[in-house]
């Protein structure tokens, strides 16, 4: 194992937090597991298992709270607290919301230089210390929820709102890195995208899963300039509303990527396709470690990296997720050896997570607890959440010893 290869951890940091008729509760993960509070304990708990660099988002709606102000009075005890014990942060700056004041959000016609803007002022502020961030985790599902599903602002709806978010996502990146990249060429931007393996028994449905599976690349495309008139999302996107002109924007713009992160859930990130009368359905399939190599090959092949992954974890009992643990990092283990250029694993979240259908449902928050951490949450009769570390923690503290 090379000596640079990155053990990572992180917290589960989806912040949307628009509330309007369509939902009444907010999504702020830190509210909802209580880590605004614990945030000493749950950040200790983490070195201590022996994890050195954190995925560590911010929520731009509190530090933001209007145009051009920022208060930093929470992420300075943060990032003090975190240099005082030794974890290192990739700071998450945007994890799917954006600030209330920021009319029509992503579709905002300043999205692009306000996403700038406020990454690179938070990564001044904090020059010394800071050195990888992430742009904006998995642009996919914000283009999917945001902009294709209408389960998240501002609710668009097909594929037409899927490439309008693309492009304002995708220029958001591009304005950020080059900002960020002027002024400090130091800083590593790990990108991080959703990753999915889709794969049908039915031959009529080549086409599609061949589309399905491209659309995950889009960003990572798009941002490198790499979409012209042979990529085989070209149809797709100029039938959907993106112009000439728009792609022609992006390629004396274009960035170079410094790191290339996957995420990958065996129990989410492989679909099976398939006909059920008129309509096309999708159901998920584990995906083995075999899976995850074949991911890891083909963004190899298709970008030469460093590949990261940015995320993983199980939803089980112990024995479950211990075996995943062992097998993934066992799988990073060969693939080193035969000479990929990988530069870190995340096994994400560090403690357990609430389920996105909070945001829509109206049972208490401990209904929706995903068991996926290594640190465990359970509610007690105050209505907090205790947090202990069992059977996984110990095996990450043993192997990570060792390594």
């Amino acid at each position: 194992m090379r000596r640079d290869f990155m053990w990572i951890t992180g917290i589960e940091d989806t912040f949307v937090s628009a509330t309007d008729s369509i939902s009444a509760r907010p999504l702020d993960e830190y509210e909802l597991t209580q880590h605004y509070s614990h945030w000493k304990e749950d950040l200790r708990s983490i070195s201590d298992t022996g994890f050195k660099y954190i995925r560590y988002g911010i929520p731009w709606y509190t530090i933001n709270p209007e145009k051009g102000r920022y208060d930093f009075s929470w992420t300075d005890r943060v990032f003090d607290f975190m240099r005082e014990i030794g974890l290192i942060p990739i700071v998450d700056f945007i994890h799917y919301g954006t600030p209330s004041w920021m009319d029509n959000g992503f579709l905002n016609n300043d999205f692009p230089l306000l996403m700038a803007e406020y990454e690179l002022t938070v990564m001044n502020r904090y020059k010394d210390f800071l050195k990888y961030y992430t742009p904006m985790n998995e642009p996919f599902i914000t283009q999917e929820f945001c902009g294709k599903l209408s389960v998240w602002p501002p609710y668009l709806k097909g594929d037409d709102g899927f490439v309008k978010l693309l492009n304002a996502t995708a220029r958001g990146i591009v304005e950020t890195v080059s900002s960020i990249k002027r002024e400090l060429p130091e800083a590593f931007a790990l990108h991080v995208e959703a990753s999915g393996l889709f794969f049908s028994d039915d031959p009529d449905l080549a086409e599609t899963v061949t589309l399905m599976n491209e659309l995950r690349y889009a960003t990572y495309d798009l941002v490198q300039g790499l979409i012209n008139n042979n990529h085989p999302l070209i149809d797709y996107l100029r039938r959907n509303g993106m112009s000439y002109s728009d792609l022609d924007w992006f390629l004396p713009r274009k960035i170079e990527i410094d790191g290339f992160g996957v995420n990958y859930y065996p129990q989410l990130s492989v679909y099976r396709v398939f006909r059920a009368g008129k309509d096309l359905k999708t159901h998920s399939h584990y995906g083995s470690v075999e899976y995850l190599r074949e991911l890891l090959l083909s963004y190899h092949r298709r970008y030469g990296g460093p590949i990261f992954l940015t995320e993983t974890s199980i939803n089980g009992e112990p024995d479950h997720q211990i075996r995943w643990w062992r097998e993934s990092r066992k799988l990073f283990e060969d693939l080193l050896d035969e000479g990929l250029n990988l530069g870190g694993y995340t096994w994400f979240p560090a403690m357990d997570l609430i389920n996105w259908d909070y945001r829509y449902g109206t049972a208490p928050v401990e209904c929706y607890l995903e068991p996926m951490g290594f640190i465990q949450l359970k509610m007690n009769p105050g209505r907090e959440f205790e947090r202990r570390k069992g059977e996984l923690a110990r095996a990450m503290e043993e192997d990570l010893k060792r390594i």
